[in-house]
């Protein structure tokens, strides 16, 4: 039991120790993260932001002018309708025509240049129709979209924050189940514990009438399943009181510890044994199958046999059990009755079996004490065998 405590105790310092350095590991990698998104997108933001847009209209002038390199003016136009206007940005051609005004081509066509154009933070020069236009290409960043940017690295802090706040809440759940199953497991074993104290008689260390009670219902109920033959013996200490009224209660105590050390001793690991009551007691007696049996007259023959030899040798044991109580020897004797469930056919009960081995056990007492008697209808079938 200490071992098996022993092993719970480190798969507990175990499971403790893995989730406490997956919490500091993960918490380790959110605050790294925490700090690249501080480090470059929510501390100084205008600065970031300022960066991130002139990246992006060098990019957008480098394509136009790759793109647009070759196109006449028409083509360019066509071009600006279809790819100048997104929202995140505009592009706008700016050229001088022929007649020498300056144009400007946007998503709406060809118009006056306005003097928002020419404000414009991103200008790049650009030259079209192989250089026989030549201008420049103005890339307008919207604002509303920086702000939604800023909007959206906002939130992702949130969801991160939120993220970290979820995990350690399911690592705390994680740990409190494996506190809970430890705590769970101790106190089932202290419930076991204290069940079987509470089964077991305090005198003899036999199980109590009520166990013993439930234990008959349960072999009874698998004998009417399975139809495995059930014997109960019911032991009663002869002339008992007569130690009690010679010697004091101690000396009757000490009668019974000693039966019960002898009755032990004799049967089966297999046998529910119990203090039936005062100076009573019972045994259970469950079949135990063997291989050479194949037959059910057979099966039946060799486990009456068995029964009633485990029967005389705990009569014969107490009876030749010298009991030194203060300055006296007692000599004691036990009247046995044995009464048997074998038959499919007949109907069965755990009050039925206790009172047809209660009938075995007067007539025992009635025949001279210090004596087995076997259920009669059971001899009569085994006698045939």
């Amino acid at each position: 039991m200490n071992k098996r405590l022993g092993r719970k105790t480190k798969i507990l310092i175990l499971s403790t120790l893995c989730i406490i350095i997956s919490i500091t590991c993960f918490n380790f990698l959110i605050i790294k993260q925490d700090q690249i998104l501080r480090k470059y997108f929510i501390e100084n933001p205008r600065e970031k932001l300022q960066e991130f847009n002139t990246s992006l209209a060098n990019s957008l002038s480098k394509y136009f002018i790759r793109e647009n390199k070759t196109s006449t003016l028409p083509q360019v136009i066509e071009y600006i309708k279809r790819y100048g206007k997104t929202t995140l940005f505009d592009q706008v051609f700016i050229f001088r025509d022929e007649a020498g005004a300056i144009q400007q081509i946007d998503a709406a066509g060809q118009r006056s240049v306005t003097s928002q154009i020419l404000t414009s933070e991103h200008l790049y020069p650009a030259g079209i129709d192989n250089g026989k236009v030549e201008g420049y290409l103005a890339i307008i960043i919207r604002q509303e979209e920086n702000a939604e940017l800023q909007e959206g690295l906002t939130k992702y802090r949130v969801i991160s924050y939120s993220l970290r706040l979820v995990f350690l809440l399911l690592m705390t759940t994680l740990l409190l189940v494996v506190f809970y199953y430890d705590y769970s497991a101790k106190m089932r074993l202290a419930r076991d514990i204290a069940e079987i104290r509470a089964s077991n008689d305090g005198l003899t260390g036999l199980h109590t009438h009520e166990y013993f009670m439930k234990a008959l219902g349960i072999e009874v109920e698998k004998f009417r399943i399975y139809h495995a033959p059930i014997a109960l013996l019911m032991l009663d200490i002869d002339h008992f009181k007569t130690f009690n009224d010679n010697f004091g209660h101690l000396a009757g105590d000490k009668v019974l510890q000693e039966v019960a050390k002898i009755i032990k001793s004799t049967t089966r690991a297999t046998d529910i044994l119990a203090r039936y009551g005062g100076e009573e007691f019972a045994i259970i007696m469950p079949y135990v199958g063997r291989e050479e049996e194949v037959s059910e007259e057979k099966r039946l023959f060799s486990f009456a046999e068995e029964i009633r030899d485990i029967a005389e040798r705990i009569r014969k044991n107490v009876e030749d059990c010298k009991i030194d109580f203060a300055s006296a020897t007692l000599h004691i004797t036990l009247s046995i009755g044995i009464a048997f469930y074998y038959s499919r056919s007949e109907h069965v009960s755990a009050a039925d079996l206790v009172e047809r081995s209660d009938k075995c056990l007067y007539k025992a007492k009635e025949s001279g004490r210090n004596r087995v008697c076997i259920d009669y209808e059971f001899t009569s079938a085994t006698s045939v065998i």
